[in-house]
């Protein structure tokens, strides 16, 4: 009798009709499921297919019995209403289910260190296998329980701590490329719209900022701090103005590129010829803006797919070393970046 007719049609197919489908052990199937290593990429995909054809779902609660493992990887993450912790967040659920693992996100009301302690205390509540830490994590943030004593975590978006592998891109050099290229470009007078003070992120595009253009011998004394909001950047642009006109703006976040962009527009400051714009993110409507905005582009879907990679091997006691990882970013040059003015 083939499988799916009579008798059988009535129950769910078991990890012994995918064997028998496949032409394997029981055990190898297993193995499969439970991501091992020592199972050749022919065998995986011989049994991957047995599961397809027999549209065989795990059964999440006996494999969690059996094993002491939950599939189940928990995320932290703090303010996913913005494009950088969104696309993070979307990137790590992709990777997750490619590796056979379900998320459960838990999103802090705020970056404090009790906020942070009891979303982890939350996760392990529920029962995970790992945590991803999307914050803006300090070194003084304090000891976070259960993580590194027993439950594998993964930090990125904030400062590498000791205790915690972390995997993020180079902020600092992002902020250094995009001034550098307003140097080339002949402006003196560069102001920065940081993010919020208290996001590590921010702290190391305004020192790359500032480290960048004093070493070049011009003041970084044009400054504003905004909320990573287009609002912000809008009411950063009005105050600007009044500091000191520069010629150039390097905002932290592309959103508050946007609100800037709009701000100079009411004012009568034309993008590029009067100003130049760098923004940081690379988001979708970058491009689409007018003029198209130059941003600093980080690959935050392979970051996601890194960090989840990074997360399983330890979730298996696989050896990883040290992992404190920061990737280079890259400047997209656009139409809102000109010559300054000769005055």
């Amino acid at each position: 009798m083939e499988f799916g007719e009579g008798r059988m049609a009535r129950r769910k197919p078991s990890i012994y009709d995918v064997a028998k489908v496949a032409g394997v052990s029981h055990q190898t199937v297993s193995r499969v499921l439970n991501l091992h290593n020592n199972v050749s990429d022919p065998m995986r995909q011989k049994v991957l297919s047995a599961m397809a054809d027999l549209e065989f779902r795990p059964n999440q609660t006996a494999k969690a019995l059996a094993t002491g493992k939950t599939s189940t990887i928990g995320v932290l993450s703090h303010n996913t209403t913005l494009f950088g912790p969104a696309s993070m967040l979307h990137a790590v659920q992709n990777s997750a289910r490619e590796l056979g693992y379900t998320i459960n996100i838990v999103s802090l009301k705020s970056i404090d260190h009790q906020s942070i302690v009891e979303g982890i205390e939350e996760l392990v509540r529920v029962g995970v296998d790992g945590i991803v830490i999307i914050a803006p994590l300090a070194k003084g943030v304090g000891p976070l329980p259960h993580v590194s004593d027993y439950l594998p975590a993964v930090l990125v978006e904030g400062e590498p701590i000791s205790a915690i592998p972390s995997l993020n891109f180079n902020q600092f050099s992002g902020a250094a490329m995009a001034v550098e290229h307003l140097i080339a470009l002949g402006h003196k007078r560069i102001a920065h719209i940081s993010g919020p003070k208290n996001w590590y992120e921010a702290q190391q595009r305004m020192n790359g900022w500032r480290n960048t253009l004093l070493k070049s011998g011009l003041k970084a004394d044009l400054i504003v701090a905004g909320d990573w909001s287009p609002q912000s950047g809008y009411d950063a642009v009005k105050e600007l103005m009044v500091l000191g006109k520069p010629t150039a703006i390097f905002a932290g976040n592309d959103g508050m590129a946007l609100g800037a962009l709009k701000a100079l527009s009411e004012l009568g400051i034309s993008v590029p010829t009067q100003m130049s714009l760098v923004g940081f993110d690379n988001m979708p409507e970058a491009p689409f803006l007018v003029p198209g905005l130059s941003t600093v582009n980080q690959d935050l879907g392979a970051l996601g797919n890194q960090c989840v990679n990074l997360l399983v091997k330890l979730i298996n006691h696989e050896d990883t070393g040290d992992i404190q990882l920061a990737f280079e970013p890259v400047l997209i040059i656009r139409g809102s970046t000109a010559r300054a003015e000769s005055k």
